[in-house]
């Protein structure tokens, strides 16, 4: 077994990153990228790029093709045939979300479980001929670039933002003036951190393959949006606008600087309420609805198998004084403080014994139906 991989109690392999991680945190995320040179020290690389080119062959893979001959750059979306790939020149092939359909590379998240399982969004996973590059750009969320097989050179830009010139002769957003401020050949292994708007261009040194993980974060906008819409709520419909003690007025028709203090300060106090549940509602949305299962669901006061988290799946919880609050694709719930465990096994993507469970509190049984109805988890024996 490679040193950067260990078997978890489960039997399962895991990933370890070789980071300081409070290091990391305090200086570089979301603030300067790092380059972590031997991240995963012997790196045994979960997928090729023939596994990668058979994956976006089918037809509910998101997946796609960056042309360039250096000046020019198209992209093409899939699914791909074999011809797609017969091919000649620079090209990338890019592929999200191999984490809900490889268990191999889904296990590449334990390596990031310093940081909340709901800012997690997925794993993308490149493979590039010699040249081949998704050409200079920036994120809005944070990536962790993992080299897999061969090498790819990448530099480093300054901060972007909308306002950054793009370019005008593709459908790609590439940025238009890149002036790379370091560069980092990557071998197998190595592990380059980028946060949200940092300019970053990779190109590939003969063949080679790489995983990026990103993270999400919810638009401050919805995040607003969902606190008026939960404060709205909880004020009553006759809660009017107050202005006791106030000082006369002097001039007709003026809004004094007075009056707006005092309802500045009459919603501040309304928004002031503890109430989690927009917070954990917007950030595990999925933006799609759960499909419904063929299979009857099944009664889990009796099972004796085993849940799994569906691919792809959001839950989040937060803890009160007397009780959890549970978030599973944009839904809350209540449940015992005594489920905190299953709920820790649950979001760290390990599988749970249902009887288990039930010993946990005789709440579970209905905790996990409601969680399985939501689609956050699957039944299997």
């Amino acid at each position: 077994m490679p040193p950067n991989r260990q078997e978890t109690s489960s039997g399962v392999p895991d990933y370890h990153l070789k980071l300081d991680v409070e290091h990391f945190l305090a200086r570089h995320w979301q603030r300067e990228h790092l380059f972590i040179p031997g991240g995963f020290g012997d790196f045994e690389v979960p997928g090729d790029g023939d596994e990668l080119a058979g994956l976006a062959m089918e037809a509910d893979i998101d997946g796609r093709i960056v042309t360039t001959d250096g000046n020019h750059w198209h992209q093409e979306r899939g699914p791909f045939t074999a011809e797609s790939y017969q091919r000649p020149g620079q090209w990338t092939l890019l592929v999200q979300s191999v984490d809900q359909h490889w268990d191999e590379a889904a296990e590449l998240l334990g390596a990031v479980s310093f940081l909340p399982s709901w800012r997690l969004d997925d794993i993308m996973m490149s493979y590039a001929t010699d040249g081949g590059s998704a050409g200079p750009h920036y994120d809005n969320y944070d990536v962790f670039i993992i080299q897999g097989e061969g090498q790819r050179r990448w530099q480093i830009g300054p901060r972007c933002d909308s306002n950054s010139p793009l370019m005008d002769n593709t459908d790609l957003r590439l940025l238009a003036d890149f002036e790379p401020r370091c560069e980092y050949l990557m071998n197998t292994g190595d592990v380059l951190y980028v946060p949200p708007g940092v300019a970053h261009y990779g190109v590939s040194v003969g063949e080679s393959t790489s995983f990026s993980i990103g993270f999400r974060a919810p638009r401050q906008s919805d995040l607003l949006a969902r606190w008026v819409d939960n404060t709205l709520n909880t004020v009553e419909d006759d809660a009017l606008f107050e202005d006791p003690a106030r000082e006369p007025a002097h001039r007709s028709g003026e809004i004094t600087r007075k009056d707006l203090e005092r309802a500045r300060g009459q919603l501040l106090r309304a928004f002031d309420q503890k109430d989690a549940r927009w917070f954990g509602e917007v950030v595990t949305e999925t933006g799609t609805t759960p499909s419904e299962s063929s299979e009857s669901p099944p009664d889990f006061d009796t099972a004796v198998g085993w849940i799994t988290r569906t691919p792809g799946s959001r839950i989040a919880w937060h803890r009160l004084d007397d009780e959890l609050l549970v978030f599973a694709h944009g839904s809350a719930r209540e449940a015992p403080l005594a489920l905190q465990p299953l709920l820790e096994t649950l979001c760290s993507h390990h599988d749970l014994d249902v009887a288990e469970a039930r010993e946990a509190h005789d709440g579970a049984s209905g905790f996990l139906r409601w969680l399985h109805d939501e689609g956050t988890v699957l039944y299997y024996e």
